[in-house]
């Protein structure tokens, strides 16, 4: 099952175009979206956007099921409440630019969702609102975690009919210091790495995939910022999505969301993906 977060807000419109690809490729295809009365957006304007969002799930052939929920505590725990515990299922929701704060995942709503373990949660900065959840170039940075497939596998299944073009990227991070006096020998030893890796990740997406009906390309980088790069080849690739998966360990790291994280949703050329396993 597919399940969304809504906050009632015409953003929030923008990510369900991603659920309501997502749930129409599900077995169950559901969508079950939760929205918390918390009082910043009037009943009137919620009912209509459900009406019109119930009517794009009808002309896909997905079912419409809708929880209004009283606010609890907070927000946060009021979803938490009404989330199943569900490996098989996925949890959609947004991620925006708070004014006040000038992030747009520390200490959200989503940020604490993404720790949660009651289902694999995808959070999405939507840059591209035109594409309508329907990317077909993604790019994959590529962080050399053991099981790297198994932990997106979700994500790219539900999408892989989709998909024309996926651009995995490893990019191999070295001190800035050393940059410049980078040896060849270390050059090569690092690329070989990046290289095996990349090579693993396929192997393992069409081990789990079958045979790939979209292309595929690997590139190993080597770089001094590892951000910077990553949103240099974005807006050359022109990609549509970013897919990004986070580990346990990265969200132990408050620096992780509060640097890399932030300065990627806030200056990505294109839709960003966050993803993290049950």
């Amino acid at each position: 099952m597919i399940i969304l977060a809504h906050d009632g807000s015409i953003y929030s419109d923008w990510v369900a175009r991603y659920a309501l690809h997502f749930s129409a490729v599900e077995g169950d295809r559901k969508l079950l979206v939760l929205y918390v009365q918390d009082g910043k957006i009037s009943p009137e304007i919620v009912a209509a956007r459900f009406d019109q969002l119930a009517a794009e799930c009808s002309a896909l052939g997905v079912e419409f099921l809708a929880q209004q929920l009283p606010l609890g505590p907070s927000v946060h725990r009021t979803l938490r409440q009404a989330i199943p515990h569900d490996p098989e299922a996925l949890l959609i929701c947004g991620t925006r630019l708070k004014p006040r704060h000038q992030r747009y995942l520390g200490g959200s709503v989503s940020e604490k969702l993404l720790r949660t373990h009651q289902c694999p949660v995808l959070a999405l900065r939507v840059v591209q609102p035109g594409l309508l959840g329907n990317p077909h170039d993604l790019l994959l940075p590529l962080a050399g975690h053991q099981h790297g497939f198994q932990r997106i596998e979700p994500i790219i299944r539900r999408m892989a009919s989709q998909i024309r073009f996926v651009q995995m990227c490893r990019i191999m991070l070295i001190n800035p210091m050393r940059h410049t006096q980078l040896s060849s020998d270390l050059e090569q030893k690092l690329k070989r790495k990046g290289r095996l890796y990349l090579e693993t990740f396929r192997s393992d997406m069409e081990a789990g995939l079958g045979s790939l009906n979209f292309r595929c390309d690997q590139k190993v980088i080597i770089a001094s910022d590892w951000v910077g790069e990553l949103l240099m080849q974005a807006s050359r690739l022109k990609t549509q999505l970013l897919l990004l998966g986070l580990s346990e360990r990265s969200l132990a790291y408050r620096v992780f969301h509060s640097v890399t994280i932030e300065r990627i949703l806030l200056q990505s050329p294109c839709d960003v993906g966050i993803y993290r396993s049950s």
